[in-house]
């Protein structure tokens, strides 16, 4: 298990704060203007899901810092549990951290979190583009009412090490909070099947989303930190 904490930080005074003026589209900041009855509120946009079981954002949870069951990973911060075993993937090539993944029961989650514009969410808009690319490349998806609203049950054919043709279930959800997507891809027995009384749905549920106060375009990933005392996967197997 990892070895940092943090106290979660109050943002309810953020979006008074910013200085950014707008929100950021492709690149470019759309004027802002006056919101009439067909612009979507931020509460409009979330009233699909209700959050009140979480995921939570950072101005709803308050962490202990001297709770070791709390992992801090930058966007996001993961309640441990016994069982449950917390993975941080890095990029090969560059060595930043690209996600935060839970295993257990036989089963994965990895979790991701995006910057969302202000007044709307982003799961409505993403879940298409997902669906298009499944059908790219010739696997299946349906969008599924459950637990986490409107999620995408997705299989894609797959090749084995032994060459051997296959196929992988997995399970995408998607939840908005306050200027944030927190995007979770389930695989392995939950990847086919859901059971909101599981280690891992559960700890979906107990994720704390970190948004942080710095400018983001919309759809830019929240940053994965490696916390400090992490240990490396290869240098344990070495040890071992």
């Amino acid at each position: 298990m990892f070895g940092r904490r943090k106290k979660a930080v109050d943002q309810r005074e953020l979006a008074d704060t910013e200085t950014e003026g707008a929100d950021v589209v492709d690149g470019a900041a759309a004027a802002p203007s006056d919101q009439d009855a067909s612009t979507p509120t931020a509460e409009a946009a979330q009233a699909a899901f209700d959050r009140s079981s979480g995921p939570w954002d950072a101005a709803e949870q308050d962490v202990p810092e001297d709770d070791p069951t709390f992992v801090d990973a930058g966007a996001m911060i993961v309640r441990g549990r016994p069982g449950l075993d917390l993975q941080i993937p890095t990029d090969p090539q560059t060595g930043a951290a690209t996600s935060v993944v839970a295993i257990g029961e036989g089963s994965a989650v990895e979790l991701r979190a995006f910057a969302a514009p202000r007044h709307s969410g982003l799961w409505d808009d993403i879940r298409p583009e997902i669906i298009a690319e499944v059908k790219r490349v010739g696997g299946t998806v349906e969008e599924v009412e459950s637990s986490f609203g409107t999620e995408l049950r997705v299989e894609v054919p797959v090749q084995a090490a032994d060459g051997r043709q296959g196929v992988q279930a997995s399970r995408i959800i998607g939840v908005d909070g306050p200027r944030w997507l927190l995007r979770a891809t389930f695989m392995g027995t939950l990847g086919a099947t859901a059971d909101p009384d599981s280690l891992l749905e559960q700890t979906v549920r107990d994720t704390i989303v970190v948004r942080g106060d710095s400018p983001m375009p919309p759809r830019e990933q929240i940053p994965i930190v490696v916390p400090a005392g992490a240990v490396r996967a290869d240098s344990e197997t070495k040890e071992a």
